[in-house]
């Protein structure tokens, strides 16, 4: 049996600025496979292009983990400088078709 990981995964990071769609952007997922992430992450917002980046243990960042998400949760991550140490804010994933 294989170990839940912590998975970052890219959506639409290849676009340019001006042409990334709303769904763009890094999320953290607890999966067991590369491919696992990817549809996890597919099946969260409707579309886009998610790409597996790395598993995430905490080293290497330097910082240890920010949150554990548990299996198949799929949370988007944001970078905020204004925060000391680590620095990602965690949100709920909208789907591509969801109101805004």
């Amino acid at each position: 049996m294989k170990e839940i990981r912590q998975a970052i995964v890219l959506v639409d990071n290849h676009r340019s600025p001006s042409m990334q769609r709303n769904t763009a952007g890094r999320y953290r997922v607890g999966a067991k496979t590369e491919k696992e992430a990817e549809e996890l992450v597919r099946k969260a917002i409707g579309f886009g292009s998610p790409q597996f980046y790395y598993w995430d243990d905490g080293n290497i960042s330097g910082y240890p983990i920010p949150r554990q998400v548990a299996y198949k949760e799929v949370v988007k991550e944001k970078f905020d400088s204004s925060v000391p140490g680590c620095r990602w804010l965690f949100e709920k994933p909208l789907h591509a078709c969801a109101q805004r």
